[in-house]
């Protein structure tokens, strides 16, 4: 009966041992995936954002170490700041301002 036992145990525990080399793998998955998450969030809410009067250009960034849509805006007017996010999809929305932006013609 004790052989048993002990036959069990070393069997939880290889088990265990192997399964975890893919924990690991989904872990480190996890830590990639975020930034292709960000860019499908931002890709999703780019053209609401833009149509917001006084929004001139949507990116990714980085705010505290941490990947996070960027907002720019014309100005800095209160009543505008109000109308963006502070989170979308669970990443942090940063504004800045920047003034207008216009293309610049082609040369030739």
């Amino acid at each position: 009966m004790k052989t048993i036992l002990i036959f069990a145990f070393v069997i939880i525990v290889l088990l265990g041992l192997l399964l975890t080399p893919s924990s690991i793998l989904t872990q480190a998955q996890k830590q990639v995936s975020p930034r292709q998450n960000i860019e499908q969030v931002k890709e999703q809410n780019e053209s609401e954002l833009m149509a917001i009067d006084g929004v001139v250009g949507v990116g990714i960034s980085e705010c505290d170490g941490a990947p996070c849509i960027k907002v720019y805006l014309e100005n800095e007017f209160p009543k505008l700041k109000k109308q963006i996010p502070t989170q979308l999809d669970g990443f942090k929305v940063d504004t800045e301002v920047t003034g207008s932006i216009e293309a610049l013609p082609q040369q030739q």
